[in-house]
């Protein structure tokens, strides 16, 4: 239900829309970039750059941002190539990139609190952040040798009893 102005001369509606998170799987030469997050949720945890799009970006711009802010890696927006869509129950839409990168030169940015390249057998799959985070880097590998990916996309709901289910598409 929308929030409208209760004034018959105003007529404002309050818009509660879902957040937009973007992200990169960067790589290079077949290792892949991953951040310790220093930051709640999940503070300590692994994950792939990402964070929440901001106004006036595009979400090719939002990914390569947060690739610099979160380890100092400077991607050009153009490079990024669309690898999953997933929508969180109406909360979130999270729109995530790849990029094979030109070197292998980084630096923790204030979000992350450690920053390293690991063989996709080194990725620490028990320590990573979020189950969005694991969907990602598992149709990364999968995609790794194709040279335009299919786009996964999954859609993750609360059920009438209140547990969470994931569809695909």
């Amino acid at each position: 239900e929308r929030h409208v102005c209760g004034d018959p001369s105003c007529g404002h509606i309050a818009y509660q829309n879902p957040k937009v998170v973007v992200g990169a799987i960067a790589t290079y030469q077949d290792k892949v970039l991953l951040c310790q997050r220093n930051i709640e949720p999940c503070k300590g945890k692994w994950g792939y750059c990402q964070g929440f799009l901001e106004l006036g970006e595009t979400s090719r711009q939002g990914a390569a941002r947060e690739t610099w802010e979160e380890a100092g890696v400077t991607v050009d927006p153009s490079k990024l190539e669309l690898l999953a869509i997933y929508n969180l129950a109406g909360m979130q839409v999270q729109l995530i990139y790849r990029v094979e990168l030109e070197n292998d030169t980084f630096e923790a940015g204030h979000e992350s609190s450690d920053v390293k390249f690991v063989s996709w057998d080194e990725i620490p799959w028990e320590e990573l952040a979020f189950a969005t985070v694991e969907w990602g880097l598992e149709h990364a590998r999968d995609m790794k040798d194709v040279a335009t990916p299919a786009v996964q996309e999954r859609t993750k709901l609360i059920t009438e009893d209140g547990k969470w289910e994931v569809e695909e598409g």
